[in-house]
């Protein structure tokens, strides 16, 4: 019998109780090996034994379970003991971190970083603001006293948050906000009317602190604002309206905003047409100070060309302006405006109307986006023709690329950067482009130059074309993409020393 000795005692330095000698667990002998390996019955007297050495064995596993369940509790006091110690670490090594050693201030520049990013849908449940101001009491004061912070608020295509009180939630934000501009995005589509009505007036709560805004409003959604709403901080607006709008409760709304410098107008998504033309959704926005405007975007509309006219007629000193060609009825000939300050115009979908319509003297940027199957008119050659002295950026799509564009392009000595895109370039294109069309010198001031299409000419001439515009002039920024045929994926390191960039698609 070999002996196996263990005795419960305190541990002089953790307190903990450690094995020691002391209970004996005897070992059993088989008193008959020879009939375990086989069929034959022992006698009786070896099945006594056997039955003796058993009750021994039964006896040993008592104590082995006896001494394991000590050794269990043991380890599980040890356990809670270690963990405990870990617990004591990890709170005095918060205790002691160097965030809470931080100023104020650069713990207000951290929180700016953190949750100042590009717009994302409004939800206490998830948004930063939200998470960072539970974690302690210091945080939470330090991001109350923050109002930029929560000063932006985007409801835009989004389930409204589980378990929130929307209405109470928007408040709570809206105060924290205290008196600093708001930036608000509303396109609360997949609410309930309900839901939509109770945001719009916690919203609408605080309108004097409106700045940039972005709503999207239905019919039903008028109904709950006063006449006298003001927006005196309103600088940027962009508005879209879901349906069929009566122009006074347009008007008894939008009529005060003193400071307004942008307006983007997406005007009606669903119109009517009644007695033979369409809804006159343009001069809904006649209620706005538009003398003021610097900036202009008139999207997806059904108008008069006389309600246009009349428009860009009140907006005579925007800088910038922003249309898009859409159905309308065949007006008359009508006398274009002249925009004196206009710098910047961007056409989609261009028309011979809108073209035909504007005078631009000192236009900067030009970009125009042609109809696919009709493309370039007289009325573009006759605005190229008022405007091209003083174009310096010029983007074309589907533009027909042949000698007519050449021309015109001929009538813009000044342009410094060019791009084309979606059209069939031709190898003469790009020659006559890059070397002059006979005793023109087209587009020598050129710095920036963009391709996009299907070219009809390889690789070697298309560089050799690039390197000679490199040499003969300041071109130093090209940018080819392919939309069939050529691939230009490794052409970087062959172009002209003269050429410092050159990025293939």
């Amino acid at each position: 019998m070999s002996p196996s000795i263990f005795q419960s005692v305190a541990c002089p330095r953790c307190g903990f109780p450690e094995l020691a000698p002391q209970v004996v667990i005897v070992e059993p002998i088989s008193p008959s090996p020879e009939y375990l390996r086989s069929n034959y019955l022992p006698p009786d007297s070896i099945i006594a034994d056997a039955r003796r050495e058993m009750a021994v064995a039964e006896t040993g596993i008592a104590l082995i379970e006896e001494k394991m369940t000590h050794l269990e509790r043991v380890l599980d006091q040890l356990h809670r003991r270690r963990q405990g110690l870990r617990d004591f670490i990890t709170d005095n090594r918060r205790a002691i971190a160097p965030i809470r050693r931080l100023p104020t201030e650069l713990l207000s520049e951290i929180f700016s970083h953190c949750v100042e990013r590009d717009a994302y849908d409004w939800d206490p449940t998830v948004n930063q603001e939200w998470i960072l101001v539970q974690v302690s009491r210091s945080w939470r004061a330090v991001l109350i006293s923050m109002p930029r912070i929560w000063s932006r608020i985007f409801i835009s295509n989004a389930f409204p948050p589980k378990n929130v009180n929307l209405k109470a939630a928007l408040l709570l934000q809206l105060e924290r906000s205290a008196q600093f501009p708001l930036t608000i995005d509303f396109d609360f589509e997949v609410a309930s009317a309900e839901q939509r009505i109770s945001v719009l007036e916690a919203l609408f709560s605080a309108r004097d602190r409106w700045q940039h805004v972005n709503i999207h409003l239905r019919e039903a959604d008028f109904l709950h604002f006063r006449s006298d709403a003001a927006f005196p901080k309103l600088t940027t607006l962009g508005l879209s309206i879901h349906s069929s709008m009566d122009e006074c409760a347009f008007d008894s709304i939008f009529q005060a905003t003193p400071a307004l410098q942008e307006l983007h107008y997406n005007g009606q998504t669903n119109v009517w047409i009644a007695e033979g033309r369409p809804t006159t959704s343009l001069s809904q926005i006649q209620c706005f100070p538009l003398s003021q405007l610097r900036r202009l975007d008139l999207l997806n509309l059904m108008y008069d060309p006389a309600d246009l006219l009349s428009v860009l007629g009140l907006a005579s000193n925007i800088l910038e302006l922003r249309l898009r060609r859409c159905d309308r009825f065949v007006a008359a000939e009508v006398n274009p405006k002249t925009l004196p300050n206009l710098v910047s115009l961007d056409v989609a979908e261009c028309d011979d109307f809108l073209l035909g319509s504007i005078i631009a003297p000192v236009l900067r940027r030009l970009a125009i986006s042609f109809d696919e199957y009709t493309g370039m008119s007289d009325d573009f050659a006759s605005f190229m023709t008022r405007t091209g002295h003083s174009l310096t950026d010029l983007t074309l799509h589907r533009a027909p690329a042949g000698e007519a564009l050449l021309e015109l392009l001929a009538l813009a000595p000044q342009l410094t950067s060019l791009s084309m895109g979606g059209s069939l370039i031709s190898s003469a294109f790009v020659q006559n482009l890059t070397c002059g069309l006979g005793e023109w010198n087209l587009v020598p001031q050129v710095v920036s130059l963009e391709l996009t299409g299907n070219f009809g000419c390889d690789r070697d001439d298309l560089l050799g074309m690039l390197a000679s515009r490199c040499i003969s002039g300041p071109l130093r920024l090209a940018r080819i993409a392919l939309a069939l045929g050529l691939n230009l994926v490794d052409l970087s390191d062959e172009v002209s020393d003269g050429f410092d960039g050159f990025w293939p698609d």
